[in-house]
């Protein structure tokens, strides 16, 4: 790489280079369009992202808009994946507030009392071996979305993984259509508010399915 990465690290509030020995403590941020190049490399399912050769699982944490991953993880990325994230490398100072689910396991806790349902299903997918493999052999990332190109491709590779029940009679009609339209990729328009709401449900669907393979 020409460029030298830079390093968020939160005990001094500041940036400093990438560092290469064993004592790695910071946070390298890129802005979320990286994730065009990050994708072509691993899967991505929430919180963590796998390693298609080795299949080793690594942090990361998403948000609106940037991409946060463990100094200790970039360093074993992909030369070329790495080569080609330097452009998207934030290196001023920006508002950082890692999610829960990405805290817990970066502090290598247990994330029992968490509610919210896609850092669970995400959480489960990791746990549990056979979906892992499963997702390891998709080359698609889960990545809760923003955008309705976004919401499309989130469900699609959700379904993909888990099959979740979305034709129950406890659904209404309009309901069942728009998963349904999501799924097999038939357009709708969605406001901002309706793709929230539709994440969410995906997730609360896609959760209960796996939540069975781990009771």
């Amino acid at each position: 790489m020409n460029e030298v990465i830079k390093v968020y690290d939160i005990q001094s509030n500041s940036f400093r280079d990438i560092n290469f020995s064993m004592n790695q403590t910071g946070f390298v941020l890129f802005n979320r369009s990286a994730l065009s190049v990050f994708k072509c490399y691993y899967n991505i399912c929430g919180f963590f992202y796998l390693d298609r050769i080795r299949s080793k699982i690594h942090l990361i944490d998403l948000n609106d808009c940037l991409i946060a991953i463990p100094e200790y993880s970039f360093i074993e990325i992909i030369d070329d994946c790495k080569s080609s994230l330097v452009e998207y490398n934030i290196t001023e100072r920006v508002d950082f507030r890692p999610s829960l689910g990405f805290i817990c396991l970066y502090l290598q806790e247990k994330l029992d009392d968490i509610s919210d349902y896609f850092t669970k299903l995400c959480y489960n997918i990791m746990q549990n071996n056979r979906l892992l493999n499963s997702f390891a052999k998709m080359n698609d990332s889960i990545i809760y979305p923003i955008s309705e190109q976004e919401l499309y491709a989130f469900a699609q590779n959700v379904f993909k993984l888990t099959h979740f029940d979305y034709i129950s009679p406890d659904y209404d009609t309009s309901f069942k259509y728009t998963i349904d339209s999501l799924i097999n990729g038939y357009h709708i328009n969605f406001t901002k508010d309706d793709i929230e709401k539709y994440a969410y449900n995906i997730s609360r669907l896609a959760y209960e399915k796996v939540a069975e393979y781990n009771g």
